[in-house]
């Protein structure tokens, strides 16, 4: 193994001894009562603790962010019981929504295909509905909502919804902290390296500025063995320079799937009044990445099989992107209510190359496509993902405590998406030149323009609106009983443009313009009973929604389109969510149990058609999901916090799945792809957390904290597509393990901190062999099968300083 693993060794030893004398303190040490910390939260438009509101909800405050060492989407999300993210690196998580909450989910954990549906779980930045995987630095807290929300947000939700509350400028007071880490990811030659600052500024006595940016530079691990070497233009290097006979020139890339982001956000706070304040934000963040955090489990053409942290693909797989948003938001309370506005735009892009090599191998094409003589097949998809939206949330919400509570909402997006991929035969028009003498040349290759090597060119505009109206109404019935209502309203269109090019000589571009709407009502209802001062059991019944929309995929009666009608478009589906819970708190301790059942009617399936290989959604029958969720925090009276949860999730398809395909008609039902009890992928049907927190204070005064969580989950399957071999695949459960020990001082932290400390190799999707697959009839060795991984042990040292 490449990694600098005898260093390693020697921390995590010193680690685990002075984690032994921490856990083991001299009686020179003060002692301190433990306790929790109090986290207010906003979910429900109000300032509530998240013990009193009458539903699971699960926040964390940005000092315990800071505390367990998270900093992206994928590790936050783990550390919420019950919250499932597939986790594939950097590259992967930046165009990706994969949150699930209660196993709503059907595509397979391993696809980056979900940009003709909207994900399950909707996400708010501030109230900004927007999904980025912004660096979690300078945040105040992250809340997660379980269960539909429309009746609260404007933009609706499935499965839940998660907020990223951030830190507002403060006119109070002069602040500012720089923080940097430096540390080792098992696998890597290199090293990881990042740097923040934060200042807030008054600027008068209602005015203040606050400023915030940082830089991540982390090393890849994952080895490209066996990439071919290219010229300047990208075309494969033959070997002696024989471009009509010669074999590709192999090379590795070592530690390809490098991490760099830079990221910035500034904040300007204005309070007139004691009854006004308006806060304009901007954010922005860019990322380059090198290549996939994923690695390869099968063997090469050759028969020989990879390292640990290698990738067989035979084409580099870089990738970059761009998010911003700015948001205005504004309050005014008018005595009996409180009015907000919040105004945003934002625009978030993504580009990158993907090896499809191993999709034409396993497919069978490469001969079809000049390779068969060629002997350096190379097939590149290049996929270029925007949307940019304007949207405007007003709500009024009543101020005091009064025997009737309520909140009313309006909402208006106007967004605009687009997703475009062009398929490449690198090298192609180059051999093609050089052999054309021989008598071979264009004849063969026929299923792309020779001129730009391109064998698909396939773009999907959209331009989406949406309104909606919202509210809820609570009615506190006596001291302990309260019953809520709510509803939300909606009118969305959908106008879609596509254009699909496939081999040239087919003479087939077809461009196609759909249309779609949708209106309907949805509505909540809600019953609360406080057993006591500290005990609240609830009970809701809400509906959750997702739009559907257009393919606009080329379909019969033309002869030329090879598309059933049905793939013309998809239907919004519907998740009928009952839940009932208890929640408790007191001095020391908090808990929440709760059940649910959520019924799940016309889940949508990003899919391709069965013919033409088009991006397209399908509508299933219906999946169901049932469980338990629980969390708890309970603070000793030895200096120990202790933490943790416990799910269960039983998730899977309530009737077989049929997808549309008018040649495999059968008894009115095209073919089989799933059958009913099939387990929803991505989720495991157990999960559990775990953790504690030692404080003590040292002879010197400073307080020396020690930390460590551990997840586990049980397998999890890769797709739905039970009986496709293509996809089908069990993934076994694994644990992953933290811990740090941080010196706190008035102004200035140290710590030192190990991710996944024994170094487990969890795996949570996969292409197989059946999907991408090697070639060595034609000329391909390496293959395009891949696993995606955790990311490895890795040691990091961090110090911060506040001023």
């Amino acid at each position: 193994m490449k990694a600098k693993s005898l260093p390693q060794k020697k921390i995590i030893s010193a680690l685990a001894m002075a984690s032994s004398s921490l856990l083991h303190p001299s009686a020179s040490w003060a002692q301190e009562s433990a306790s929790l910390e109090e986290i207010v939260v906003t979910a429900t438009r109000r300032e509530m603790k998240a013990s009193d509101i009458p539903f699971n909800i699960s926040a964390i405050s940005g000092s315990e962010i800071e505390d367990a060492n998270l900093v992206d989407m994928q590790d936050l999300m783990r550390a919420m019981p019950g919250i499932t993210v597939a986790d594939g690196g950097g590259r992967f998580s930046e165009n990706n929504n994969v949150i699930t909450i209660r196993g709503l989910n059907v595509d397979p954990s391993a696809t980056d295909r979900r940009f003709l549906s909207d994900p399950t779980v909707s996400t708010y930045v501030g109230n900004t509905p927007v999904f980025a995987n912004f660096i979690l630095k300078d945040i105040n807290r992250v809340e997660a909502l379980r269960g539909p929300q429309g009746t609260l947000y404007g933009s609706g939700s499935l499965g839940g919804t998660v907020r990223f509350v951030m830190n507002e400028p403060d006119a109070s007071s002069f602040a500012g902290r720089i923080d940097s880490s430096f540390g080792q990811t098992e696998g890597s030659d290199g090293e990881n390296f990042s740097v923040h600052g934060m200042i807030n500024l008054p600027l008068s006595d209602d005015l203040a500025l606050r400023v915030s940016g940082g830089l991540i530079d982390n090393a890849g691990i994952v080895d490209y063995v066996n990439v071919y070497e290219t010229d300047a233009n990208g075309v494969p290097t033959a070997a002696g320079g024989d471009v009509a006979h010669g074999g590709p020139v192999y090379s590795n890339n070592r530690d390809a799937d490098t991490v760099e982001i830079d990221y910035v956000r500034a904040g300007l706070k204005w309070t007139p009044s004691d009854n006004f304040e308006a806060t304009l934000t901007h954010m922005s963040q860019e990322g380059d990445y090198g290549g996939r955090r994923q690695t390869t489990s099968a063997a090469d053409g050759w028969g020989e099989y990879y390292d640990e942290y290698e990738i067989g693909a035979v084409i580099n797989e870089p990738a970059s992107n761009s998010s911003e948003f700015t948001s205005l938001e504004m309050t005014y309370d008018v005595g009996f209510a409180t009015l907000s506005s919040s105004t945003s735009r934002y625009e978030r892009t993504f580009e990158g190359t993907s090896d499809n090599t191993g999709f034409f191998a396993a497919n069978g094409w490469l001969f079809y496509y000049g390779y068969g003589y060629m002997l350096r097949p190379a097939i590149a998809a290049e996929r270029q993902n925007s949307e940019k939206a304007f949207v405007q949330e007003l709500r009024l919400v009543s101020n005091g405590d009064r025997q009737v509570e309520w909140t009313l909402g309006a909402f208006y997006m106007d967004q605009e998406a687009s997703a475009a991929q062009q398929t490449r035969a690198l090298g192609f028009q180059e051999w093609a030149t050089a052999v054309e003498p021989e008598g071979f040349g264009y004849g063969y290759g026929l299923y792309y323009d020779p001129s730009t090597n391109v064998t698909f060119d396939w773009t999907h505009d959209r331009d989406f609106k949406d309104f909606a109206l919202y509210g809820e109404l609570t009615w506190h019935l006596s001291d302990d009983w309260s019953a809520t209502l709510g509803a939300r309203y909606f009118d969305n269109e959908d106008n879609v443009v596509s254009q699909t090019s496939f081999p040239i000589w087919f003479a087939f571009n077809p461009v196609v313009e759909d249309q779609n709407k949708d209106s309907d009502t949805l509505l909540k209802v809600n019953l609360a009973w406080n057993a006591s001062e500290s005990t609240m059991v609830y009970g809701t019944i809400s509906e959750g929604y997702r739009r559907g929309g257009t393919n606009a995929a080329p379909v019969r009666p033309n002869p030329n389109y090879p598309n059933d009608p049905e793939w013309d478009s998809f239907e919004s589906d519907y998740a009928l969510n009952y839940e009932l819970g208890v929640k408790s708190q007191g001095d020391d301790y908090n808990y929440t149990i709760s059940a649910f059942y959520v019924d799940w009617s016309d889940p949508q399936v990003n899919v391709a058609t069965p013919s033409g290989a088009y991006y397209a959604v399908a509508n299933g029958d219906s999946a169901s999901s049932k469980g338990i969720e629980t969390e708890f925090n309970w603070a000793t009276s030895d200096n120990v916090t202790l933490f943790g949860g416990y799910t269960y999730v039983d998730a899977s398809l309530s009737e077989d799945l049929y997808l549309h395909d008018a040649s495999e008609l059968t008894d009115g039902k095209s073919a089989l792809r799933a059958t009913s009890g099939a387990q929803l992928p991505g989720t495991a049907r157990s999960t559990f957390n775990i953790g504690a927190k030692y404080e003590s204070r040292l002879e010197n005064g400073l307080l020396m904290v020690t930390r460590v969580d551990g997840y586990y989950q049980t397998s999890v399957e890769n797709s739905i597509l039970n009986i496709d071999p293509d996809w089908a695949a069990s993934m076994s459960g694994f644990d992953l393990w933290f811990m740090s020990m941080t010196l706190v001082s008035d102004n200035w932290t140290a710590s030192l901190v190990a991710n996944n400390i024994f170094n487990d190799r969890g795996t949570v999707a996969t292409f197989k062999e059946e999907y991408m697959t090697s070639d060595i009839a034609n000329g391909f060795y390496g293959t395009g099968q891949k696993d995606f991984i955790s990311n490895p042990r890795t040691l990091t040292l961090k110090a911060s300083y506040s001023f």
